[in-house]
């Protein structure tokens, strides 16, 4: 009987632990509290708030009548097909020929039309006029010629 009280006592000894255990193991809630506090520091920290707008130091007054230009009549360039390739017109000047085989050319002779054009008044808008027949790599390279020009206020126009 010794032994089996003593078994006994061991199997209530360790069945209490165990109810213990079971009854301890709550909703740690300490644990939980710092891992939300670290977030929250983490989010607030690292956190970048919108800066407050501020007015711009304006002047208003009165434009001296000398100042106000009138809006440049803009240089049209039409670009047009051809058999051959394409043809392009400046103004009243007569047409310069833009070969597929060797462009270099005829496009120095545009740059030299529109510096010529250009030369009194100074840079003007241009306005790029073309069709849907005319290839794309046309297109861009009298706009890189224009734009080497110092001419930056280029606008296409698509003729139907």
């Amino acid at each position: 009987m010794n032994g089996k009280q003593y078994i006994s006592g061991f199997h209530q000894t360790a069945m209490t632990g165990l109810g213990r255990r079971r009854g301890s193991m709550g909703l740690r809630m300490t644990p939980m509290i710092d891992v939300i506090f670290l977030l929250l520091t983490f989010f607030v920290l690292t956190s970048k708030f919108a800066e407050p707008e501020q007015l711009l130091p304006v002047i208003v007054g009165k434009v001296p009548s000398q100042a106000v230009a009138a809006d440049p009549t803009p240089l049209k360039i039409f670009v047009e097909t051809d058999g051959s390739g394409c043809r392009m017109r400046v103004a009243n000047h007569p047409a310069i020929m833009l070969s597929g085989q060797n462009p270099q050319e005829s496009l120095l002779v545009l740059a030299r039309t529109v510096r010529q054009i250009l030369e009194p008044t100074g840079p003007v808008p241009i306005e790029l006029y073309y069709d849907d027949a005319i290839a794309w790599d046309a297109v861009v390279k009298i706009y890189d010629v224009l734009y080497a020009l110092g001419l930056q206020n280029i606008t296409f126009r698509i003729e139907e």
